[in-house]
């Protein structure tokens, strides 16, 4: 998969492996549809595994061109970026200097692991993002590899009638939505 969505009350989660711009752009719908069916800002949290590559030139251009579509749905903006080290934390400072710049005070926010961005989520958004987290890692998805190959842009077999797992186009975005690419 190149990247993964989970839909909760208010937030979004992606964990991205190798992107491309149309993924970004897929992103980028659900990010708008979840914020306009929530109508308010959102939570977004995005998952970069140690292990996941480095989108091309191309793809790094084209976010940081839209990226003020996807800001002005978002409340807070979180990249989980993983890995420890020297070369983990420089690459999450060069992160920070990058979407501080020109943006919204407060708003961007770079973690080591999940569990910081709860130092920065508003009292009240706390439990969306726990329970969110909680499906995440039921579904595999908070902990682990990138996603890596392309799979169906329909529910996990099996899960749907016991998890509530839908296709984020068939629906409205609702709690415990998932999508695969």
């Amino acid at each position: 998969m190149a990247y993964s969505v989970l839909i909760g009350t208010g937030v979004v989660y992606c964990v991205w492996g190798r992107p491309s711009t149309k993924d970004v752009d897929e992103v980028l719908y659900q990010v708008r549809k979840a914020a306009t069916v929530f109508g308010r800002p959102l939570i977004y949290i995005t998952r970069i595994p140690v292990d996941a590559p480095a989108p091309d030139t191309e793809v790094r251009n084209y976010i940081n061109s839209i990226m003020p579509e996807i800001t002005e749905h978002c409340s807070s903006y979180h990249v989980v970026l993983e890995g420890t080290g020297f070369a983990a934390a420089l690459k999450r400072g060069v992160l920070v200097g990058l979407f501080q710049v020109g943006r919204r005070r407060n708003l961007f926010h770079v973690h080591a692991s999940a569990t910081d961005v709860f130092r920065h989520v508003a009292p009240d958004c706390e439990s969306s993002v726990r329970h969110l987290f909680a499906r995440a890692d039921a579904l595999g998805l908070l902990h682990g590899a990138p996603p890596t190959s392309i799979a169906p842009t329909k529910p996990i077999p099996g899960r749907a009638k016991a998890s509530g797992v839908r296709d984020a186009r068939e629906q409205p975005a609702a709690i415990d939505e998932v999508r695969f690419k």
